[in-house]
């Protein structure tokens, strides 16, 4: 019987591994809560050596579950960016921060003021915010600055974990793509660097290498405490956000995953992208080829399908999330393809793609007297619908290749096949939830010589297919040039307020 193939998934949250036979059949899976702290003023932190007992602590459930079998290779992935720093005996020198940390914030605006972060623009095409390695790296260096003298070394999560199964330090090109590297010459850009004046972080940074390269083998402390066997192959960590294309068999250009989970991510793999100052969205280097992954991620997806659902009576009763969705279902399947006139703009947390507007809001236009709770509820899964068209628009086009959908909306068939008609491609949601960790799984196998990575992780899944009416799409063109108009007029609105409530001050 061939060797089983492990996946590592070290989230914010929650860490999970799997187990997995060659053709992708699940063998053994575990799994554990990730604590993070948080702090008032805008702070995400975990202790790094907890995560590492966490992860320890779930490897060991899965070894003691694959008990008598033969293990050939692990793969991991975990939560990027933030700032995970090691002195030079590789302890933690001081608490990981993580990448949805904002006390940089303030710092950040001052740099985009200035127009230092342009050149960030320019070499890794991505808008900057504040809970990447550069910006707290600069928090740290002003107000922690005990713990940038011991860094020897400034990681990502991914990186620590390998440290401590392996012993050896590396980066893939994934994590390491934001906000240093020059997407063109695949090397830290030295005008990045001294833009956000982090000469000093320079020598403390991981070079890069592809994601499926061996990082190196369960040492014997890890094996102690994971209950692997020591000298297993273990490939260079990468971004979790990578290996789940990786597990979707993605790596040419042209292709597109959707994610409609809490927040909405639109992924485009591009094999070139157009310099600029400020570009909207991110870049980050796929992990095991040429190819290049534009991210562009509306900050509601089914966050606002949550919302609507809980203040209406109709189906805040549901009894799970899938009766809820049922109910929805009812009231907005009688209702037709732009909601009897009325627009939904998904601004609930303001926004960040296609545009960048933190301060904007939600709204409903186009309410009259003859307005339903079915109106309402269809403008809801449309408007977000539209907003993952809205990046297509503004990014290069839409689709040309069929669209893989994962995350909770994706088991909502009423929302997908509304999708499909919005962005005029057919839309696959496959059966399998667990690409992430599969996608791992496949890069730690090629790092142990099985294969391409891509080419391994395509296994024998079903998908659902939904297909565009045209006819649908044909009128869904109409209701998205009311939705951008609005869009529009609401920005300018919401710059309009923003001097009203200075002046107030």
């Amino acid at each position: 019987m061939p060797g089983l193939w492990l996946g590592l998934d070290v989230g914010t949250t929650a860490v999970k591994a799997a187990a997995y036979l060659p053709d992708g059949d699940l063998v053994a899976s575990a799994d554990a809560p990730s604590p993070v702290v948080q702090t008032t003023d805008g702070g995400n932190e975990q202790d790094m050596a907890t995560v590492w007992q966490t992860v320890s602590g779930v490897l060991a459930e899965l070894a003691d579950k694959c008990s008598g079998e033969s293990l050939s290779s692990l793969g991991v992935c975990a939560q990027g960016d933030g700032l995970w720093c090691v002195d030079a005996d590789g302890q933690p020198a001081g608490p990981a921060i993580l990448w949805n940390d904002t006390r940089s914030a303030r710092d950040l605006k001052q740099l985009e003021a200035s127009g230092a972060t342009a050149a960030v623009g320019r070499g890794c095409h991505t808008s900057l915010w504040s809970g990447t390695s550069g910006m707290l790296w600069r928090w740290v260096r002003s107000k922690s600055p005990e713990v940038a003298e011991q860094a020897s070394h400034v990681m990502t999560c991914a990186d620590w974990v390998g440290f401590n199964l392996t012993g050896e330090l590396a980066t893939d090109y994934s994590d390491a793509s934001i906000p240093f590297l020059d997407l063109n010459s695949r090397k830290y850009g030295r005008a990045q660097i001294e833009a956000l004046d982090c000469e000093d972080i320079a020598d403390r940074l991981l070079e890069p290498r592809n994601a499926n390269s061996l990082l190196g083998r369960i040492s014997t402390n890890a094996s102690g405490s994971t209950s692997l066997p020591s000298g297993l192959p273990v490939s260079v960590g990468t971004l979790d956000l990578s290996a789940m294309l990786v597990g979707m068999a993605m790596d040419r250009p042209g292709q597109t995953m959707m994610i409609m989970g809490t927040t909405a991510v639109v992924n485009i793999l591009t094999d070139s992208v157009d310099p600029s100052d400020a570009p909207v969205g991110a870049s980050v280097l796929h992990p095991t080829s040429e190819v290049i992954i534009r991210v562009l991620a509306p900050t509601s997806g089914a966050a606002a399908f949550d919302w609507f659902s809980g203040l209406n009576i109709a189906t805040r009763s549901g009894q799970s999330a899938a009766d809820t969705a049922e109910r929805m279902n009812e009231l907005i399947d009688v209702v037709p393809v732009g909601s009897n006139g009325v627009t939904f703009l998904p601004y609930l947390s303001g926004e960040r793609a296609p545009f960048v507007a933190p301060a904007i809001r939600a709204s409903f236009h186009g309410l009259s007297a003859t307005t339903t709770a079915g109106d309402l509820g269809r403008a809801v899964m449309e408007g977000t619908a539209l907003s993952l068209r809205h990046c297509f628009e503004e990014e290069a086009g839409l689709p040309v290749e069929p669209v893989q959908l994962t995350g909770g909306g994706s088991r909502n068939a009423s929302w997908c096949q509304i999708i499909a008609d919005v962005v005029g491609q057919t839309v696959l949601v496959s059966d399998a939830s667990d690409q992430g960790l599969w996608g791992a799984a496949c890069i730690g196998a090629s790092a142990a010589g099985f294969g391409d990575p891509v080419a391994l992780a395509r296994r024998d899944t079903q998908f659902t297919r939904y297909d565009p009416d045209a006819v649908r799409h044909r009128d869904y063109g109409e209701v998205f040039s009311r939705y951008a108009l609005l869009s529009k007029g609401q920005r300018a609105t919401q710059s309009e307020l923003s001097l009203l409530e200075e002046a107030v001050r």
